[in-house]
């Protein structure tokens, strides 16, 4: 079997894995830890968690994102609940890959949650009380969420990125940034695929962000 022959059936394969025009609605994992302990010690506060992202109509790398029909169709809840862009064996940006449930933010804000409890944090709501007894008060931006295929000779790589900036109100001129990429060798890009890329970045970097945590109280 020649190179070229090979080439052509590892692109079908990633093509004809799903229907690469339509739509595809995923749903992901949430965070281990789903209820607060009780014998934390320390309080936080999370005043925002903020989808910062920057969507273009034709970006020039997959790793932008994008949206189906362009910007000026899409609504906040579609920019809000997109996390990837399927793409056919030529690399054009095709359907789009959306949560089936929430949003980017609030898959973000479970995770941070759960990151806030393992470093001793129990989250309890913004208020002015709270606050003021609060060790921790902190915002979360989203600079990057994001899925995408790259088709390569032999196989094609599928990435996922996230990216977010902490900042603490009790030292506010300090940013902490959380970051995480994971990239594996695939055949065929399914719908499982994609959840399954996106649940490893998401637990990688609610691992990462669980060492920032406990750093942020010590400095």
């Amino acid at each position: 079997m020649n190179k070229i022959l090979m080439t052509s059936l590892l692109m079908l394969m990633v093509v004809f894995s799903g229907c690469v025009t339509t739509r595809g609605m995923v749903t992901l994992n949430g965070p281990k830890l789903i209820s607060q302990p009780e014998n934390l010690n320390k309080i936080a506060i999370i005043k925002l968690v903020e989808d910062d992202r920057i969507f273009e109509n034709k970006p020039k790398t997959p790793n932008i994102p994008s949206l189906k029909g362009g910007l000026d169709k899409a609504t906040s809840e579609d920019k809000a609940r997109a996390i990837a862009r399927k793409r056919n064996a030529y690399g054009q940006a095709l359907g789009d890959i959306m949560l089936r449930e929430g949003t980017v933010a609030s898959t973000v804000q479970k995770r941070v949650v759960s990151a806030l409890n393992q470093a001793g944090y129990k989250v309890l709501p913004a208020s002015e009380e709270n606050n003021q007894k609060a060790d921790l008060i902190i915002s979360v931006k989203i600079n990057k969420f994001w899925s995408w295929v790259e088709l390569g000779f032999w196989a094609a790589k599928l990435n996922t990125e996230i990216e977010t900036t902490i900042l603490n109100e009790k030292k506010p001129t300090k940013e902490t940034i959380v970051e995480t990429k994971i990239t594996k060798s695939v055949q065929a890009v399914t719908g499982a695929m994609w959840i399954k890329n996106t649940n490893l970045a998401l637990d990688d970097y609610e691992a990462k962000l669980v060492s920032k945590l406990k750093e942020l109280n010590s400095n």
